[in-house]
């Protein structure tokens, strides 16, 4: 399976992502790639890339489409599977996105969910609310709806961090920057029938729930008897 999830920052893009990942069943898992953990991990590692989009981080800017692309596009030729997290972002992303698989003969994406529903006041407080990113590995936790593993479980052996980008004013910008890609890239898949619009403004189980459903519930073993090949 091949799934993007879009969507305001806030709706819970990371964390929907984990969890139908972690409902598939084990043969057919397939990696989960994260824009903003790449482009975080290249910040912290000090990179050349890493310097050069870091002032757009820290603004709550756009990353630009070609730092995005030249991160993500060689980790998928490499991956028969995958669920992409807040990528594409644009609709030149999702143009580029689909070149690429069609050239490299992946196949295109196979759903993108969409994530909606909660007020910006509302994305907003979740975020400043408690969101936190691991140090150690850079995945993104929410102190109520999705908390850090516990030291006992030897998951992930944080620190648990704010971001610097977790600023009301970043936060706010990246909504606008959303607002204004939204509809075209809805459009975009939208006219090739991959668009599914999910609320995510229930508790997270419902929320998973219903991309689930919206996916054909690809957790259940009767999925892979009549979608083989997805």
């Amino acid at each position: 399976m091949r799934i993007a999830f879009i969507g305001p920052p806030g709706a819970g893009k990371s964390t929907q992502a984990k969890r139908v990942a972690r409902s598939l069943p084990s043969h057919n898992r397939s990696p989960r790639f994260s824009s903003g953990e790449l482009v975080r991990a290249e910040i912290e590692a000090g990179t050349e890339l890493g310097r050069e989009v870091a002032g757009y981080h820290e603004r709550g800017e756009r990353v630009p489409d070609e730092a995005i692309l030249s991160l993500l596009l060689p980790r998928l030729r490499r991956a028969g599977g995958f669920m992409l997290d807040n990528f594409p972002a644009t609709v030149g992303q999702a143009r580029a996105l689909d070149e690429d698989l069609e050239e490299n003969g992946a196949g295109g994406l196979t759903r993108v969910v969409c994530l909606e529903g909660p007020s910006d006041e509302d994305l907003v407080e979740r975020i400043l609310g408690g969101r936190r990113t691991s140090r150690a590995t850079g995945e993104v936790y929410h102190l109520e709806h999705d908390p850090p593993p516990r030291p006992e479980e030897r998951l992930d052996p944080g620190a648990f961090q704010e971001r610097d980008d977790d600023t009301g004013e970043a936060t706010r910008a990246h909504l606008e920057a959303w607002r204004r890609e939204a509809e075209a890239l809805k459009g975009h898949y939208g006219e090739r029938g991959l668009l599914e619009v999910v609320n995510a403004r229930g508790p997270m189980a419902e929320v998973t729930e219903a991309i689930l459903e919206a996916l054909g519930h690809p957790e259940r073993p009767e999925y892979y008897a009549s979608q083989r090949g997805i």
